[in-house]
């Protein structure tokens, strides 16, 4: 089975999303801090908002970008999702992309998902990594001995077409079956891209 790990394109979509996301709007939050309990990397099962308002600075021209511990899609990307056997457990708001004056800055449906559940799909003993230690942390779950640097990454087949991984270093991002990314790219989708897990390592170098 072919997998790919799903990033926006950088150029298609802003490098650096210059925005905040806040559960109202005024003209202040735009300098407010986003002190929510959904705020975090890992979330348990819990009330998540209905509607979310991401006030930005960045021109919004995509149907993907992973911000906020979570992922900002579009409605033609949550209809893609529709269209597979995608992960189950994540929380959904609808998203209202303004900007810093409250203007609406897309005519298009857009929303913002998080991941509850997350999959142990790496195959550990075919990949190859150097390891570091991570002190306990109760709030996070975690806790000992995680990878640091993938050389080479392996994932155990699974029927799932898109879902999210529980390793730390990985745990961000979304992964995808071929199956996906055809859909993606049958339905046009803007500034998405699908790096295959044989590129995954040089990317995540490419972020440090």
């Amino acid at each position: 089975m072919k997998y790919f790990m799903l990033v926006n394109d950088k150029d298609n979509s802003p490098i650096y999303l210059d925005g905040v996301l806040h559960e109202s709007f005024t003209e202040e939050k735009y300098d407010d801090g986003m002190s929510y309990k959904w705020n975090r990397p890992f979330i348990e099962q819990m009330d998540f908002p209905k509607e979310l308002w991401l006030i930005t600075r960045s021109k919004v021209q995509f149907d993907y970008y992973e911000k906020f511990f979570g992922h900002v899609v579009s409605g033609k990307f949550l209809a893609s999702m529709d269209q597979v056997n995608m992960l189950q457990d994540y929380v959904i708001a609808n998203l209202h992309v303004v900007s810093t004056k409250g203007k609406p800055k897309v005519k298009d449906l857009f929303y913002f998902i998080k991941c509850i559940k997350r999959h142990s799909l790496v195959d550990y003993d075919k990949s190859e990594y150097l390891t570091r230690e991570v002190p306990n942390n109760a709030k996070l779950k975690v806790g000992g001995s995680f990878v640091e640097k993938y050389i080479k990454l392996v994932l155990k087949d699974t029927d799932l077409d898109l879902f999210q991984l529980s390793d730390l270093k990985l745990g961000r991002y979304l992964f995808c079956s071929e199956r996906f990314k055809s859909l993606c790219e049958e339905d046009n989708l803007n500034a998405v891209q699908f790096i295959d897990l044989e590129l995954v390592p040089d990317y995540l170098q490419s972020r440090v």
